[in-house]
């Protein structure tokens, strides 16, 4: 389903399930965690956020609790909208949408520049030919 918000007899239908069962279904989904949440997705571009990028982010292993301070440093961030933990060279991988370049270069230049904070490569984003929520099905 690409729609959170169908209506359950909707859904029901879809499934070939009746109303309550499909009910029972996603509350027992919702109560063990496999659904996390219900969410939309914007359009960046429409939204106002013409740069997006990814920045992938080393901590600094000889600043004492470097990685806290990262860790804390990204949620404090409005435009780092995801963080992922990487293996390679680099320690984090963040997805980061931007109204302009001016804010983009504000994030590297002066955010970004903390002695918890070893290394950063950054990438940008231009054209979008997949984004999907879903998970490929199990049957």
């Amino acid at each position: 389903m690409k729609d959170s918000r169908i209506p359950r007899l909707e859904l029901a239908e879809a499934v070939n399930l009746s109303s309550s069962q499909c009910f029972r279904r996603l509350k027992r989904l919702e109560q063990s965690g496999i659904i996390e949440r219900y969410s939309v997705v914007l359009n960046n571009a429409k939204a106002g956020f013409d740069v997006n990028a990814l920045v992938m982010v080393q901590y600094s292993k000889s600043e004492p609790d470097a990685r806290h301070k990262l860790l804390a440093l990204i949620e404090q961030t409005p435009i780092i909208h995801e963080c992922y933990s990487i293996t390679g060279e680099h320690d984090f991988a963040l997805k980061v949408s931007c109204a302009s370049m001016t804010e983009f270069n504000h994030l590297i230049n002066e955010t970004f520049q903390r002695r918890c904070i070893s290394g950063m490569h950054s990438y940008m984003l231009l054209d979008c030919f997949k984004n999907t929520l879903a998970l490929p099905s199990t049957q």
